[in-house]
């Protein structure tokens, strides 16, 4: 089997994605803490004070935000169970690749997309906002332009895999608004406009802000849909700077609502864009990623997403294909099971590979013709001359004394590879074809061909993102197929062969099995902490992921 340079799809970061858009509206606001029952905003509650997040846990009151987006938050937390569901529940197609997020790793995706977004998306710009009030005394026409929100923190957030979908959502958010306002006072008795300007600023505490999505295959990738989406501001602390000292009172009362509900818009707009342009990215993603020359590895998502409380699970179908002459490869014989995890493991990431993968691949470096070279040169030229195999074949050297030899190897037919606990096994079929070198014309002459059955067994290692494995030989049994120079005893030449399948073939077998193949990880994404385990039918990648930057792009 030829070396894999590629790396195959990443698409369950497509959840990562979506994760970092479900942040984005952490960027909210929290507010006034004077008299504001005048203003419409009644109970409005003490804000939580700084401390852990455990403790911040347990006095948030999430009601406004579930009430927006429809569902019920803390579902683990408050002993809500959700059905567990595997790959039978939906008749899709069955996945070479499953890469499952563990309860640990969707934490850590949240986290770091919380921070992409907030790095992308912040100083988010705010409509202007003009407010007109009738009074006794005359018209004020006032209009707030220049609204920024920055200085955005989140102190908590969350990701829930429920019935409807994924939510995330963040909650004790603080930011900053600046702004500058002008205002135009007119009166019947004044003879011309008073007008004044200044500017303020805006403390915004308590926010509250998520999102909840579905995600589905769709085409042979992921497709996102916005199911709720919405944002919760509970206090403005509003401070003027410049102008009359009557005008405080009167510009909170005039734009308190406006400004909340302006920011509340904003930012569930930006969600939504957000998730947009993810599912547009999404779909743009290539359904085959090219490994060498030979082949490519078919990445397609094989079917929706499947998850219960504790883990997300995403299959891709893993088959190599011939570039040149594409041809399916049979169906696999078992199903990755969803949710499948390394034992004990509390490692974020597991990505599963089948022998699906890797019997697809030796299908296709077999029907290449690249399962075949030809032994033609050796230190001291030992077995590689007549004179070798006299007293082995003694026709053969009767009849070309002294004559240098090529041996070709060929496979027989594609190899099965197994995986099981224990490692990895194959017994392949090959053939060994002694050709005579014409000392002249250097013409090849075919003068015998033995038949192979060669039991390897092999282990794989991980050297950061790189799955390599080195095989030993095991067993090795010949039978004469055809010969030229007439039959001989082969269990003869069995001890010969077994050396230089020892000496010769396995460790060019071993030199591309060493330069292996990429784990499959998105760009962006290392791994860290990794170790490989065994199971029967696939191997498993266990491993933590650190994000390195510069993978997200955002759009405003």
């Amino acid at each position: 089997m030829g070396p894999a340079r590629g790396q195959c799809v990443a698409r369950l970061l497509s959840l990562v994605l979506l994760l970092l858009l479900g942040s984005s509206p952490s960027s909210a606001l929290d507010g006034l803490r004077s008299e504001d029952s005048r203003l419409g905003r009644r109970g409005f509650g003490k804000p939580v004070e700084d401390g852990p997040p455990s403790a911040f846990k347990e006095t948030i009151d999430l009601s406004n935000l579930e009430r927006i987006l429809g569902v019920k938050l803390n579902r683990i937390k408050n002993g809500g169970i959700l059905p567990e569901k595997t790959r039978a529940d939906d008749a899709g197609e069955a996945a070479g690749i499953l890469g499952t997020l563990s309860q640990e790793g969707l934490v850590y995706v949240k986290d770091v997309l919380i921070n992409e977004i907030l790095a992308s998306a912040i100083p988010l710009d705010i409509p202007d906002i003009s407010a007109r009030m009738n009074s006794p005394i005359g018209r004020v026409d006032t209009t707030v332009t220049q609204i920024v929100l920055s200085g955005v923190k989140v102190k908590y957030s969350e990701i829930e895999l429920g019935d409807n979908g994924i939510t995330i959502y963040a909650a004790g958010i603080k930011a900053n608004i600046s702004m500058d306002w002008r205002y135009q006072y007119t009166a019947t008795y004044v003879p011309f406009p008073v007008i004044d300007a200044g500017t303020a600023s805006v403390e915004v505490t308590g926010m509250q802000a998520g999102v909840t999505f579905s995600m589905n295959e769709n085409n042979g990738t992921l497709s996102l849909s916005v199911e709720e989406c919405g944002t919760y501001v509970e206090q403005l602390d509003i401070s003027l700077h410049g102008g009359a000292s009557w005008l405080y009172q009167w510009f909170a009362f005039a734009f308190y609502d406006r400004i909340r509900s302006s920011v509340e818009g904003q930012i569930t707009k930006q969600m939504r864009i957000g998730v947009d342009h993810l599912d547009k990215w999404l779909l743009q993603l290539p359904r085959r990623i090219p490994i060498d020359d030979t082949s490519a590895i078919d990445v397609t998502v094989v079917d929706n997403p499947l998850m219960n409380s504790t883990f997300f699970s995403v299959g891709a179908k893993g088959e190599f294909v011939d570039l040149k002459s594409p041809k399916p490869f049979p169906e696999p014989d078992t199903e990755l099971p969803a949710g499948l995890f390394c034992d004990q493991s509390v490692k974020m990431l597991t990505i599963a590979l089948s022998d699906y993968v890797v019997n697809s691949a030796g299908s296709v470096y077999y029907d290449s013709g690249l399962l075949e070279w030809d032994v033609d040169e050796l230190p001291g030229k030992r077995y590689l001359n007549t004179a070798s195999w006299k007293y082995i074949i003694p026709q053969l050297y009767k009849k070309y004394p002294n004559e240098d030899m090529v041996l070709n190897f060929a496979a027989a037919e594609a190899p099965k590879v197994d995986l099981s606990h224990s490692g990895i096994s194959t017994v392949t079929s090959a053939d060994m074809t002694i050709k005579v070198k014409d000392a002249t014309t250097l013409e090849q002459t075919p003068v015998a061909c033995i038949s192979l059955s060669v039991s390897l067994d092999a282990l794989a290692s991980l050297d950061g993102g790189n799955i390599s494995a080195q095989a030993t030989l095991n067993d090795l049994t010949v039978a004469l197929k055809w010969s030229n120079v007439g039959n001989f005893p082969v269990l003869l030449v069995q001890a010969t062969v077994r050396t230089i399948v020892k000496d010769v073939v396995l460790p060019l077998l071993n030199l591309n099995l060493k330069r292996g193949f990429p784990v499959p990880v998105v760009a962006g994404v290392t791994l860290e902490n990794s170790d490989l385990r065994y199971g029967d039918g696939y191997i498993l990648v266990c491993t933590d992921i650190h994000y390195t930057g510069g993978f997200f792009p955002w759009e405003k």
